[in-house]
């Protein structure tokens, strides 16, 4: 058998005043003398029913009292260990059979729970109805992976959601030489799922048995059968597979028997309506430089991953994502992913910047994090790490300055990158304005490390015609000493050390915010909102303001663009967004929030909204 080729893997909240002060004096001290004599009350009448009881009745009453007060203890520990089906346990996973009918080797597998009744069916229907556009573009690319009626795309609300059940899952799977598709789609009346099959089959099928399963194929080698409640749809060798994996097949293991597999998605939260797995060689095509998946392979590590899973989940208007992919240490100390650069850290610089921030980007220990960036620059792009080390030694050969040595140790234990509103901002120029802040730094050698890079940072900045090259001119900024270069008529590019907080700005607002003490993002309602729960010690911390920042990108011609047109009443009720990525030697977590505001108006919604044809 030709060994399966990894790149067919398919991608996817105040006298009447001093009356009543008598009258309120008279009520306090009649309260008072109540409340003297309860505790005197409650005891007397407590002795007095103790000394009617018989020495037996003493003993019971000893015996039943002990009795609940150990009781309450054994509730107290075990409510939250116990299993999630008992009332007062943690929430249960949405149901998941087709796992137990999946090969093991599956490269690429989804599943989702589609059960009206449930929670989190209910949640995400509210959040697909604030996403018509959005929700409806995913439906329909999901459903067309299926086969439909004569050939065509099958239209969702009159093919399938008449006899579909609870759940749905699709896998990538070996079979027959090569990478095979697989749907599993449970089945809630067998008629239907029949009629079904017989629509989708194209020419004349023929009906065979195999261990004891009727598979029916067409004319392509499209095959369908059912199987412990759910319609089979793929081609014949992989339907066949399912069935042996079903059947217990000597060798043909499930993929909830797969290790890697079942720590993955064990790792995810419970509280989720679909998850996905990946597999090393699903992670690794798919998150390739030109894979579906490149640009949030840093999210799974794909080079080190022993399989990554993912899930999503809806709660009052939050939609969350949870990315979990465990790591082989060998591999990560060989070639670490991305965020095995950044240390994790107690994330406190956000209470720095103003609760109208645009966006929030903390690490720690940023010199570190400098360091090892640069290494994977050296390992995987060669030619940018070397440019960098020829500016570098440019620096400390013409400007006396060395970054390693003089600059990266000022940087603190902490720091953080912000997107501020400016204070005049207006409709002809709304653009915010970016701060860097580094934490807990030496104050005297941070401003002569920042001195230090004046002259090289002012000559790279190039003049207009016939101008004088600018310069960092000394100001003063609310009592602040300050340095100053005018970049543009916009941007002033200017830095300043305030007690144990160096920081940087292109625009002297910052400064002046800094001084005035006008920080809190931390405190703002919409950003614990958004960020409540991960704060533990991540690697790296993320805030956005999604709303201001849609409605600042529209000033600046973004609503001009005739594809954002399309999706724009959706992106403008996206409101925050919460990000947390923690990385370990064997494991890259990430967790992400993201708030949706209601639709203007959500009367008659009956669910999400159903695919197109």
């Amino acid at each position: 058998m030709r060994k399966p080729s990894p790149g067919r893997i398919l991608g996817a909240t105040g006298s009447r005043f001093r009356g009543a002060l008598y009258n309120v004096e008279d009520a306090a001290s009649a309260a008072g003398s109540f409340l003297a004599r309860v505790p005197r009350a409650i005891w007397g009448g407590l002795r007095a029913v103790w000394l009617s009881l018989t020495t037996q009745g003493r003993r019971r009453l000893v015996i039943a009292l002990g009795g609940a007060v150990v009781l309450i203890l054994v509730l107290a520990a075990a409510v939250p260990n116990l299993p999630c089906e008992f009332p007062g346990g943690d929430s249960c996973p949405p149901p998941d059979d087709s796992e137990e009918l999946v090969p093991a080797d599956a490269v690429v597998y989804a599943h989702v729970n589609l059960d009206p009744d449930s929670e989190q069916y209910e949640e995400a229907a509210d959040i697909a109805a604030s996403l018509p556009t959005i929700t409806g573009e995913i439906g329909r690319r999901a459903v067309a992976l299926l086969p439909g009626p004569r050939g065509a795309p099958p239209n969702f609300a009159r093919d399938i959601e008449p006899w579909l059940g609870d759940e749905a899952a699709a896998a990538t799977v070996p079979g027959g030489g090569d990478v095979e598709q697989v749907a599993l789609l449970e089945i809630g009346d067998p008629e239907g799922a029949t009629r079904f099959a017989r629509q989708v089959a194209s020419g004349r099928a023929r009906t065979d048995t195999y261990r004891e399963v009727e598979v029916s194929v067409d004319e392509r080698g499209l095959a369908t059968a059912q199987l412990d409640g759910f319609l089979v749809v793929g081609r014949e060798p992989v339907v066949r597979s399912v069935i042996d994996t079903q059947s217990g097949r000597e060798g043909a293991d499930s993929l909830a028997s797969d290790e890697n597999a079942s720590r993955a998605r064990d790792e995810l939260p419970d509280h989720r309506f679909a998850d996905a797995y990946l597999s090393p060689t699903a992670a690794r095509t798919l998150a390739d430089p030109n894979g579906p998946l490149a640009q949030v392979s840093p999210l799974i590590s794909p080079e080190a991953t022993r399989g990554a899973a993912a899930s999503l989940a809806a709660d009052d208007g939050k939609l969350e994502l949870a990315v979990r992919s465990v790591l082989d240490p060998e591999r990560v100390r060989s070639d670490p992913g991305f965020f095995s650069a950044f240390a994790p850290f107690d994330p406190t610089l956000a209470g720095e910047f103003s609760p109208d921030a645009l966006a929030y980007v903390g690490i720690g220990d940023p010199e570190g994090a400098v360091k090892a960036l640069l290494a994977q620059a050296s390992a995987a792009a060669p030619g940018i790490a070397s440019g960098f080390e020829d500016l570098v030694e440019q620096l400390r050969r013409t400007d006396e300055i060395d970054i390693a040595r003089d600059f990266l140790p000022t940087l603190g234990d902490e720091a953080a990158l912000g997107l501020e509103p400016r204070d005049e901002a207006s409709e002809s120029d709304p653009t915010p304005y970016v701060q860097f802040l580094a934490d807990d730094v030496d104050s005297e050698r941070a401003r002569r490390a920042l001195a230090s890079l004046q002259r090289p940072v002012a000559d790279a900045i190039v003049p207009q015609t016939g101008l004088q090259a600018p310069t960092f001119e000394e100001t003063e900024i609310d009592g602040v000493e300050a340095r100053t270069l005018q970049v543009s008529p916009a941007v002033e590019l200017t830095y300043a050390v305030l007690d144990d907080l160096a920081t940087v700005a292109t625009s002297r607002d910052g400064i002046a915010r800094l001084a005035s003490g006008d920080g809190g993002l931390s405190d703002d309602e919409r950003y614990e909102q958004a960020t409540d729960g991960m704060t533990g010690d991540p690697s790296l911390f993320g805030y956005f303001d999604l709303s201001e920042l849609v409605a600042v990108g529209e000033r600046l011609g973004l609503a001009e663009d005739p594809v954002y047109a399309t999706f724009a009443p959706e992106f403008r009720v996206l409101d925050s967004l919460g990000l947390a990525v923690s990385s370990s030697e064997d494991s890259l977590d990430t967790d992400a929030r993201l708030i949706v505001e209601p639709p203007p108006s959500s009367e008659g919604d009956d669910g999400p909204v159903p695919p197109a044809d």
